[in-house]
């Protein structure tokens, strides 16, 4: 803990107190107790310490800490019965989804900003932008342009099953008071990475909240990879795609006629 507010303390330029005048505008620097994690065959989640200083900080303030993860799409189907049996039907494509999405702030984020500030930033699973374009076109209303969905009412559903599959995961999180507040403008907050974790670049946004708006922000990255045989296999299976279905099945074929082979003999 000690190396960690250390670390900080030279992050910001050398100051000798952080406690910086009023009149000097605030800003944030951060940084994590490791900015690389290894996937490998035991991995069983990771906790990461990211730690920083503000200077030009008020009593007021609050920090919110946003960790985002590599995007990717979602393909959302629902659950209907027909004649007996469940089938997935109206399937919607949301794109450039994160694969994870972690928000840690010092108080309750309505506490913290304003609705418009929150949603600018995309701070909190409620104001996570998450975008179906497949089923959304824009229409001009009085004047106004608005987002319309061909799905109706029941997109805000599909919304909500992504965020809710997520957490049940562990990837998406929104923890209030999860970041803690140090002397002389130092703070500190732990990202949970758990087992599922995808590979892939992360980025920490680190935003300084004054009077319910965003008025400083900084950012650290993070980069979450595969490790040892599983990095040969992930890289083999994207690099060769088509050559590593063919080996799969093969190894298939193989240890079948192997485990028919052996009970048959007993």
């Amino acid at each position: 803990m000690i190396n960690l507010l250390a670390a900080a303390i030279l992050l910001a330029q050398g100051q000798p107190d952080l406690e910086a005048p009023p009149d000097i505008a605030p800003r944030v620097v951060a940084a994590l107790s490791q900015e690389n994690v290894e996937i490998r065959s035991d991995f069983a989640g990771a906790d990461i310490i990211l730690f920083g200083a503000v200077t030009g900080l008020e009593d007021t303030d609050d920090l919110v800490i946003v960790v985002r993860g590599p995007q990717t799409d979602f393909r959302v189907m629902r659950k209907e019965r027909t004649f007996g049996i469940w089938i997935n039907r109206a399937p919607v494509r949301f794109a450039d989804v994160p694969s994870y999405y972690s928000v840690a702030s010092t108080r309750p984020l309505q506490d913290v900003g304003t609705f418009s500030s929150l949603r600018r930033e995309g701070i909190g699973l409620e104001h996570l932008r998450l975008s179906a374009p497949d089923s959304e076109r824009t229409e001009v209303r009085l004047g106004v342009e608005v987002t319309v969905s061909d799905v109706g009412n029941e997109i805000i559903e599909y919304r909500e099953a992504i965020s809710r599959n997520r957490r049940r995961d562990n990837l998406f999180a929104e923890t209030a008071s999860g970041v803690q507040m140090l002397e002389g403008g130092l703070f500190r907050a732990t990202v949970a990475l758990p087992p599922a974790t995808p590979v892939g670049d992360y980025t920490a946004d680190v935003y300084l909240f004054r009077d319910g708006r965003a008025v400083a922000s900084g950012a650290v990255s993070l980069e979450v990879h595969k490790a040892g045989m599983e990095r040969v296999i992930y890289e083999f299976a994207h690099q060769h795609g088509w050559l590593y279905g063919l080996v799969a099945v093969a190894l298939a074929l193989l240890f079948g006629w192997g485990a028919a082979a052996i009970f048959n003999r007993r």
